[in-house]
C-alpha cells in the first residue's frame, strides 16, 4: 500500500511540473555488477536484502536487482546489477558517511561478490508522467529491456527524451503503462564506449504487459528518414528481470 501511495504522489508531482520533465533534477542511479555467491541462490539473496533496513536516515530511495535474460555476450552466469536510487550527489555522499553494518548486511556481503570499484553512476530522465512499473508499486518484480544509443552529433539528451516521449505516444494510447526512462553515464568511464552514448530503460506495469509492449514494437513499416534520427548506433534490447528490493518516497 505504501508503494502505491508513493506512486500517486509521484505522479501528481509531475502533473504539476512545468515544461518537460527533463528539465527538473534528475535523479541518480548507483550501479555495480554482483554475483551470487555458490551455494546460494538468488530468491535467498533477495529474501536477506530485503530485509535491510534501507529506511534508516539518508538510505537510498529505490533498491533493484537486475538480471539478464537475454543478455548481450558479457553477462556473467549468476549475476546482476545493483542498483541503488538518490536524490542526488549530496545525498548519496550523506548515505555513505553515516550508514551502519548490521547482521544482514554483512550476511548479503557473504553471499554475493560485488564489484564496488568499477560501478558507475548514471543521471536518469523520466521521459512521460504515464507511466506505473511494478502495477503501480505492488509487485516485487517486473519485466524491462534496455538498450544503448550514441546520440548524433550536434543532438542532446533532451533531443531524445523528446523524441521518445513523441514515439511513446502511442503505446500510451494503447494502454501501456510502463515506465520509459534515459540514463546517461555520469561518473565511471569505460574504455571503448563512447561518451555520447545513452540508455533507454522500459521496465512494464508487470510481466504481460511489457511483454505486450515489445510485441507492439515489432517493426512493421518504413523506418525513419536517417537525417530526422537523433541517435545511432544502437543495439538490440536486452530483456531483464527487475527485481524490488526497497521502495520509499524521496526525503
Amino acid at each position: 500500500m505504501t508503494r502505491k501511495i508513493t506512486v500517486l504522489a509521484a505522479a501528481i508531482l509531475l502533473l504539476n511540473l512545468p515544461g518537460q520533465v527533463l528539465n527538473a533534477q534528475a535523479s541518480l542511479v548507483h550501479n555495480m555488477v554482483c554475483s551470487v555467491a555458490h551455494g546460494y541462490t538468488m530468491q535467498e539473496v533477495l529474501e536477506v536484502a530485503r530485509s535491510i533496513d534501507f529506511d534508516r536516515p539518508d538510505g537510498p530511495n529505490f533498491v533493484f536487482f537486475r538480471q539478464a535474460i537475454t543478455g548481450n555476450g558479457n553477462v556473467a552466469p549468476n549475476s546482476f546489477v545493483f542498483a541503488t536510487r538518490w536524490a542526488d550527489m549530496e545525498h548519496w555522499a550523506r548515505s555513505r558517511a553515516s550508514r551502519a553494518r548490521s547482521a544482514q548486511g554483512a550476511l548479503m556481503s557473504q553471499m554475493t561478490d560485488c564489484d564496488w570499484q568499477n560501478s558507475w553512476i548514471s543521471r536518469d530522465y523520466t521521459v512521460d508522467e504515464g507511466g506505473s512499473p511494478y502495477g503501480g508499486g505492488e509487485l516485487n518484480a517486473s519485466l524491462m529491456y534496455f538498450r544503448t544509443c550514441d546520440l548524433r552529433e550536434g543532438r542532446t539528451v533532451q533531443d531524445f527524451v523528446d523524441r521518445l516521449a513523441e514515439s511513446n505516444a502511442r503505446f500510451r494510447e494503447a494502454g501501456d503503462r510502463s515506465l520509459m526512462q534515459v540514463s546517461r553515464r555520469w561518473l565511471g568511464p569505460r574504455e571503448g564506449v563512447s561518451p555520447r552514448q545513452v540508455g533507454v530503460r522500459v521496465v512494464g506495469e508487470n510481466a504481460e504487459a511489457l511483454g505486450r509492449r515489445l510485441d507492439m514494437s515489432v517493426p512493421t513499416g518504413a523506418q525513419q528518414n536517417s537525417q530526422d534520427r537523433v541517435v545511432e548506433n544502437c543495439n538490440r534490447r536486452m530483456l531483464m528481470w527487475s527485481h524490488v528490493v526497497h521502495w520509499s518516497p524521496p526525503s
